[in-house]
């Protein structure tokens, strides 16, 4: 059974091992059930003050992005999965447009629905690179970035944690923390970046989520309903950018194989040491230069 959970990637496999690997498998689901948790935790306990709401699907929503690379090389079972983890988020962002049903607010319902439409159309691309065309991943998760997310999640939330419990205003599900590890995991390939596209979506991406995280704590200090609005309007945003440049990566016009990279990266270091051979070559030259002037002169 476990060799179906393995990936058939020609990266180095040092960092993969089978604990890894299920890992990768368990925690987007763990992430969906907490999402789905949260949201009806929301439907059936809206008090008037919130001192829970959100906080462990903001934990763990990361994970649910790490989807793109889950190690199943059965593509049935891979295709079963990618429908699973879409029907669990799907349950979780009902869960949420009722909440907004109920309470007639059609700013929020439009933005849940905007979130539903997100998770279909980018769970019919994952299964249509994965899946049909056999797309393997360009963004390689191994077990130490891993562990980085989770070194990281702990020194943000501990700057994030007392904003949820002494907060008096409904704090719900956040992707910004999310995304600001995947902005900095994603921009460790960036010198495999090729085409326009690619480039300036993860440029656009950090500049929404700059927005996004902004105008939150900006609602937190001032309260008012308009930064409430802009920060989930931005962070859907975020969203959709973040998902587009997962979906880029599976092509091959927008990333260099890791091949041409060592080829273009050993061409710098010859290029250099070139240079710098020509530097002390040319120092030597000025140098017996100089030399013959100060004799001439003497």
């Amino acid at each position: 059974m476990p060799h179906r959970f393995r990936l058939p990637l020609r990266a180095p496999k040092e960092g993969q091992d089978s604990f890894f690997l299920w890992s990768m498998v368990i925690l987007p689901i763990v992430a969906d059930g907490s999402y789905i948790f949260d949201a009806y935790y929301y439907l059936f306990h809206d008090a008037h003050i919130h001192r829970y709401q959100g906080l462990i699907s903001t934990i763990l929503v990361v994970f649910t992005y790490l989807r793109y690379c889950v190690p199943i090389a059965s593509h049935r079972i891979l295709a079963g999965y990618y429908i699973l983890l879409c029907l669990l988020t799907e349950t979780g962002t009902i869960g949420y447009l009722i909440v907004y049903c109920k309470k007639q607010n059609y700013i929020d319902i439009m933005i849940y629905s905007g979130w539903a439409i997100l998770e279909l159309i980018t769970t019919c691309f994952l299964i249509y690179y994965r899946v049909y065309c056999h797309c393997q991943p360009n963004f390689h998760v191994e077990s130490k970035h891993l562990f980085h997310f989770i070194s990281r999640l702990e020194v943000i939330l501990a700057i994030f944690i007392p904003f949820f419990i002494s907060n008096t205003s409904p704090v719900l599900t956040k992707h910004s923390i999310a995304f600001f590890l995947l902005f900095e995991f994603f921009s460790d390939s960036y010198c495999r970046f090729q085409g326009f596209w690619i480039k300036s979506n993860l440029y656009i991406f950090v500049c929404a989520v700059t927005v996004c995280v902004a105008t939150e704590w900006i609602y937190a200090n001032e309260h008012k309903e308009v930064y409430e609005i802009l920060s989930s309007v931005f962070e859907l945003i975020s969203a959709v950018l973040c998902n587009t440049l997962i979906i880029l990566q599976f092509s091959p016009y927008h990333f260099k194989p890791l091949s041409l990279s060592k080829i273009a990266r050993k061409r710098r270091r010859i290029q250099q040491t070139n240079d710098k051979e020509t530097r002390i070559e040319m120092g030597s030259d000025t140098e017996l230069e100089d030399e013959k002037l100060n004799r001439d002169t003497h």
